[in-house]
């Protein structure tokens, strides 16, 4: 069998709690002496039996679980996928299965006849142009001294991957494009290469040969959802993520952050960062402007991003934030504290976001918090600690934050 790999970590959270070993504020010993360790978990824990198998892919019964993330091995033909989070596995399969529509949308007589109205030749399948049918991901060195090390000018620029040139944008392919990759449930910006190619000669036979989608291309759906479904944002924005054009977005986001008091170059830094894509930065801003406070100390954080996953961690870091501010209690101050985003409301209680798909009571976990307490211990407006998580935790680690007064909230973004 030809393996191939695809490894999308969240690696934050991890990270930062290694930091506690070169950190010179004291921790309070853990409240026992033995910790769980990672490994093997069921795959039925956390992903639905419809999403388990289907007409061209099935995951596999187990995940390797490395204390918050679960790695998922994904099949699909004679080939297999590792991907990590819950969130890429259902991004994986949705472009599956958008790719296997889009090829065979290409492949048709109404494409070839399309293309000719727009006077160009047919464009004939070239085999093996893309071999790994979710696209070449570019890999990244992991770990603290990657995700906190600087950010060089060279990986910075005006566009990201997925969001075409400024020739498409003119022709109306563009807005093809959105339009299709919404009905096929896929993002338009996804940074997935063989999908990014599906998509545009698909959209340049709609918009310059008048290509008519038939109602059977249409989402994968089920326990997959569909890319607007699943990203936990208003009907408001929603037509506002489909109906605009990346500059548009770019535009209102940064009108959005400006009213938050945010300083041009660290709105610039974000929204010209080549890993937070139009949908990604204007959702994450979308979050922080309606808790409404400066939200300059995430922005740093968010901008340390050096891949994919990292900026969908701080995406939904902003959007766990949110949801407590809508929810639980109003946000007067967002900041960091040893590194990682958290923020204080108006009762005095500082809450860490976190995204995860499992939490289990490592050493690590069980002293990066003691580490947070001692950081927060002996501030006079500080009244308690909270902890909202958008996955699961293990029951040690509710037993072992109830012992020690956090308040705990999970699976915070499933609640609509």
């Amino acid at each position: 069998m030809t393996t191939k790999y695809i490894i999308a970590t969240l690696t934050l959270f991890t990270s930062i709690a290694q930091a506690q070993t070169s950190s010179s504020t004291p921790s309070p010993a853990p409240s026992a002496t033995t910790f769980e360790s990672s490994g093997r978990v069921e795959t039925k824990m956390f992903v639905p039996e419809d999403l388990m198998k289907g007409s061209l892919h099935r995951v596999g019964d187990q995940a390797e679980n490395d204390g918050l993330l679960n790695t998922y091995f994904l099949y699909s033909g004679d080939d297999a996928f590792e991907v990590t989070t819950g969130i890429a596995l259902r991004t994986r399969i949705r472009e599956l299965y958008a790719i296997d529509k889009l090829r065979a949308m290409s492949q048709s007589d109404e494409f070839a006849k399309a293309m000719a109205n727009a006077g160009r030749q047919k464009v004939q399948s070239v085999v093996g142009l893309v071999e790994d049918p979710f696209g070449t991901i570019k890999r990244v060195p992991l770990g603290a001294s990657r995700f906190f090390g600087r950010v060089g000018e060279g990986l910075k620029g005006g566009r990201s991957q997925g969001e075409g040139n400024v020739v498409q944008s003119i022709t109306g392919i563009s807005k093809a494009k959105t339009t299709l990759a919404v009905k096929l449930g896929v993002s338009p910006y996804s940074y997935n290469q063989e999908l990014q190619h599906q998509l545009t000669i698909n959209a340049r036979a709609i918009a310059g040969g008048g290509l008519v989608v038939s109602a059977a291309t249409a989402a994968v759906g089920g326990a997959a959802g569909d890319v607007i479904s699943v990203l936990n944002v208003n009907q408001t924005l929603q037509q506002t993520l489909v109906n605009s054009t990346p500059d548009d977005l770019r535009i209102l986001d940064r009108k959005k952050l400006f009213a938050l008091g945010v300083r041009r170059e660290d709105a610039d830094a974000l929204l010209m960062h080549p890993w937070y894509s139009p949908w990604t930065e204007t959702i994450l801003v979308d979050a922080l402007s309606n808790i409404g406070v400066d939200p300059t100390a995430f922005l740093a954080q968010a901008c340390q991003a050096l891949t994919e996953q990292d900026a969908i961690y701080f995406e939904r870091l902003a959007q766990i934030l949110a949801r407590y501010h809508a929810t639980k209690a109003k946000l007067r101050a967002i900041h960091v504290e040893s590194r990682a985003v958290c923020a204080r409301d108006t009762n005095g209680t500082v809450v860490f976001p976190l995204s995860c798909d499992y939490a289990i009571w490592s050493e690590h976990a069980a002293g990066r918090v003691a580490e947070l307490r001692a950081l927060t211990q002996g501030q006079d407006d500080t009244t308690g600690l909270a902890l909202w998580v958008d996955g699961k935790v293990s029951p040690r680690v509710e037993q072992e934050l109830k012992n020690l007064k956090i308040d705990l909230a999970t699976g915070v973004l499933d609640q609509r």
